[in-house]
């Protein structure tokens, strides 16, 4: 009884992240063609013996243009799916973008999970399940298959072939182990979200499959912008930066004399209406003072092709960094801010603090 409430909480938790916004956001019922595409989704992909369970949609709700969303265009249907038998109970969860299928978690609440296939290995487990999605998505994915081979599958490590990074991680979560395997399409150094899936360690059954890419096609992937060059960009625009406080005072003239970044090229989409991914430098420029509204750093995003500066925005207290991942202006700098010390020792202190409750509530 107590393993079953402890992972209908974690479903629990997982659906009021995603839909605690929807307080504030336009929720609508999904249409009807999403319910379609995610029971097909069932059918086709997951390992699951559906004529074994009664399936019940459970939450069915649409968001837009809200936080996390933002983007007036951008459109997220979140479902859940509870399947029931008298021996096993699985909950579903999806989000469908765009018309493509982006995630889908499967949750054993009580018994094992009946399917309708079994592997004798990880390595057949995971080269069906990428034969099964390359044939429900009408896409080549024999790359992916060949990078698995001569890998060791239970060991957290990353592999890089030709223009494909395979990253394997493990974990436990509510009473299963975890194996996730993530690829990426690695373009001009800028990794494009492939495929991850996600499989119980013991019972090789593919639980998850999370297509991030699914909704968007890559639309120009030069990167025609160094770091050094993006870097030198960010520090330029921060010299004509302002922001405003709550009280209406402006805080303007920020002093870029003596600083510290670090820079990541990655990729997003240039809006929510084409759907296009570009590639693009986030650079977090840290700073040795502190301004109004404890600002220790800075956040610039560059467009990778062009150098265009896609926004600015102010980093306070609420995220941490390793200071020895921090580039200086100048290499015999020793200055660091003390800022994300305190940050990093706070964050661990509150760890600490809710472990040792949890430890005492469950002893």
């Amino acid at each position: 009884m107590k393993n079953w409430l402890v992972k209908k909480f974690a479903i629990l938790l997982v659906l009021l992240i995603v839909t605690s916004v929807t307080i504030f956001s336009n929720v609508t019922v999904a249409d009807q063609v999403s319910q379609e595409k995610t029971m097909n989704f069932m059918e086709q992909v997951l390992p699951i013996d559906l004529s074994k369970y009664t399936i019940n949609l459970k939450t069915d709700i649409t968001r837009d243009g809200t936080p996390p969303l933002f983007d007036d265009n951008r459109k997220v249907t979140d479902m859940l799916y509870e399947l029931r038998s008298e021996s096993s109970s699985v909950d579903i969860t999806f989000s469908v973008e765009n018309g493509a299928i982006t995630y889908c978690h499967s949750y054993p609440i009580e018994g094992q999970v009946i399917t309708n296939k079994q592997y004798t290995t990880l390595h057949d487990a995971i080269v069906d399940s990428l034969k099964t999605y390359q044939t429900y998505t009408e896409t080549d994915l024999n790359n992916l298959i060949t990078i698995i081979d001569n890998v060791d599958l239970t060991t957290d490590t990353t592999i890089t072939t030709e223009n494909t990074k395979l990253t394997i991680s493990t974990s436990f979560w509510v009473g299963i182990n975890y194996i996730t395997f993530k690829w990426a399409q690695v373009i001009n150094g800028a990794e494009y979200p492939v495929l991850s899936f996600r499989f119980d360690g013991d019972s090789y059954v593919l639980l998850a499959v999370n297509d991030s890419g699914a909704p968007y096609t890559i639309g120009d992937t030069a990167v025609n912008i160094s770091e050094k060059q993006a870097v030198a960009i960010a520090v330029e625009s921060l010299k004509h930066y302002s922001y405003e406080m709550v009280d209406g005072s402006i805080v303007k003239d920020i002093d870029v004399s003596n600083y510290g970044w670090v820079a990541e090229l990655v990729v997003a989409p240039v809006d929510f209406v084409d759907y296009e991914l570009r590639p693009y430098w986030d650079v977090r420029v840290f700073l040795d003072n502190v301004y109004s509204g404890n600002v220790f750093a800075f956040s610039v995003l560059i467009w990778a092709n062009t150098g265009e500066v896609i926004s600015c925005g102010n980093m306070a207290p609420g995220g941490t960094y390793n200071v020895d991942d921090i580039n200086y202006v100048d290499s015999g700098s020793t200055f660091y801010n003390t800022q994300i010390v305190v940050v990093v020792v706070a964050v661990t202190v509150v760890v600490l603090v809710v472990s040792i409750l949890f430890k005492k509530r469950y002893k």
